[in-house]
């Protein structure tokens, strides 16, 4: 029976070809281990069922399950309404064929610590202003970019970790991970999922807007990837990530495995990197955190991969007659966790006496690209990604999160004179947190007044910057927010940051290449 689904709907999205949009559903019910049915009617004309139910876990008494469908495409945009065993009323929107897309972004949607929690009057303000803007202007899609829920209170919710913490450094390091450890974190990651995602506004938009999520630290536990080697590598913390990464899985991408994940995800050894086209635009959401060490941020075998796939699926192809059998892409959008552009956050380690109570930002520090021991990766990207679009003149732009704030990123090489106009220039979009809470005032201020300004050297003829919001004088909005991403007509793909107590968005055009501006 429908009343005893415990979580969801929560949809998600399983890729797109011209004539068809691929949507799967997940929910977890209690108790009754018969399949749910979905029911649905596109536009109110054709009626259909959902064509695949699998049960993807059973904890206890709780049963995961996953049902996936398929709606074929028009030249209109369709509205899809299902139910589940006969009962709810919910919908979503498929998109036209060759017409705008809608894309909604956030990241940080929790909080460190209850302590936190108590600073906000509402904390669900900005999913209920997201799900007011989408009731004017249905979105598509919505892009979770890391933080999906936080962890961190696992070290006092487990008693075996809590007991396991005030031992030595030492003794811990060399700890076994305990069974009962073992069923204390798995029980504390199920609820914590089925807590988070049963809050009534976040609900209610994971069940209107197909999904699509990647991982940052705080879905394992704060700082992960950025500890030093032998705590990394401890059987405690192995333990820990291996549980995190399959409710990761499970939850986030509605995955019964690794074997489970699709043809969207660019396969490697260990990361969950994957990539979608939808007509002129296209995603690549990177994994930064399964991979991720002091000294690495992904694999080079996982960056091949993106590589080839950007090679294979986005640039145009002709047949022996010159006909265009696979045209290019006009916008690629890299999904980064963590900001490719940002403040030196290592400048402000000095500062740290002048910022009391802060010093829980030093694990943020060591985790940024900006951090030495990332230089040389993050270099090799950036030039990947102007290569590419000089290349094939696609428009590639940044969406990030992590810092709490939001953000434009700019970065422009003037190494060579390019033959197509803009492709010399990547914008990064940092929208921040839509929970979470903003940096303290004096943070931000440092942020603005002492760093905010300053111009980066990338390389021989590269640079990078924060530049001001088009219509402001700032450069680091330091409010909860979340972001709106609309491709026009014009194949502009319009960016507006929603920020809490201000009336009307902050506003930034990102042009096609060969435009007449960037």
């Amino acid at each position: 029976m429908a009343n005893n689904i415990v979580t969801g709907p929560v949809l998600g999205f399983r890729g797109a070809q011209r004539e068809s949009w691929g949507t799967s559903a997940l929910i977890v019910t209690k108790g009754d281990t018969t399949p749910p049915r979905f029911s649905l009617t596109v536009s109110g004309m054709r009626e259909t069922e959902g064509n695949s139910t699998e049960l993807l876990k059973t904890y206890g008494d709780y049963h995961v399950w996953r049902t996936e469908w398929t709606v074929l495409r028009t030249e209109e945009e369709q509205t899809v309404n299902y139910s589940i065993n006969g009962a709810g009323n919910y919908s979503y929107k498929v998109p036209e064929i060759n017409k705008p897309l809608r894309i909604s972004y956030g990241s940080c949607f929790d909080f460190h610590s209850p302590k936190d929690m108590k600073k906000i009057k509402d904390p669900d303000a900005m999913w209920k202003h997201m799900q007011g803007v989408h009731m004017e202007a249905p979105y598509h899609l919505l892009f979770m970019g890391g933080d999906q829920v936080y962890a961190d209170s696992l070290w006092e919710r487990v008693p075996e970790l809590k007991a396991w913490l005030e031992e030595p450094l030492e003794e811990r390091i060399k700890a076994e991970f305990t069974e009962e450890m073992k069923k204390g974190v798995e029980q504390y990651y199920f609820e914590l999922y089925c807590h988070k995602w049963n809050r009534k506004a976040p609900a209610e938009m994971m069940r209107q807007i197909p999904t699509l999520m990647m991982w940052d630290d705080h879905d394992i536990f704060d700082g992960w990837g950025s500890y030093p080697k032998a705590q990394q590598e401890c059987p405690v913390y192995q333990g820990i990530y291996k549980i995190a990464r399959e409710y990761f899985s499970l939850f986030q991408l509605q995955a019964k495995d690794e074997e489970d994940l699709g043809q969207a995800f660019l396969s490697s050894r260990q990361g969950f990197t994957y990539a979608h086209r939808v007509g002129d635009i296209a995603l690549v959401a990177l994994d930064l955190r399964s991979e991720r060490t002091q000294q690495q941020v992904m694999s080079l075998e996982s960056w091949n991969k993106v590589r080839d796939w950007m090679d294979e699926e986005l640039r145009e192809k002709r047949d022996k007659e010159g006909k265009v059998t696979q045209a290019g892409c006009k916008h690629l959008l890299v999904m980064s966790s963590i900001p490719l552009v940002y403040v030196n956050l290592n400048m402000l380690e000095s500062a740290f006496g002048l910022l009391p109570g802060q010093q829980e930002m030093e694990d943020d520090f060591r985790d940024q690209w900006l951090s030495r021991t990332h230089q040389e990766e993050r270099l090799r990207l950036i030039h990947r990604l102007l290569k590419f679009s000089e290349e094939t003149g696609c428009r590639v732009t940044v969406v990030s999160g992590d810092v709490h704030a939001a953000a434009l990123g700019y970065i422009q090489s003037d190494r060579q004179h390019s033959s197509r106009s803009g492709a010399n220039v990547i914008n990064q979009l940092t929208s921040s947190a839509m929970v979470n809470t903003p940096p303290p005032g004096l943070v931000v201020y440092m942020l603005e007044k002492v760093l905010g300004g300053k111009v980066e050297d990338i390389d021989r003829g590269i640079t990078a910057q924060l530049l001001k919001f088009p219509g402001s004088s700032q450069r680091i909005i330091g409010a909860r927010n979340w972001l709106s991403l609309t491709l026009d007509e014009q194949r502009r793909v319009w960016a507006e940051w929603y920020v809490e107590g201000q009336e009307t968005p902050y506003t930034k055009v990102v042009n096609p290449v060969g435009a007449k501006t960037d």
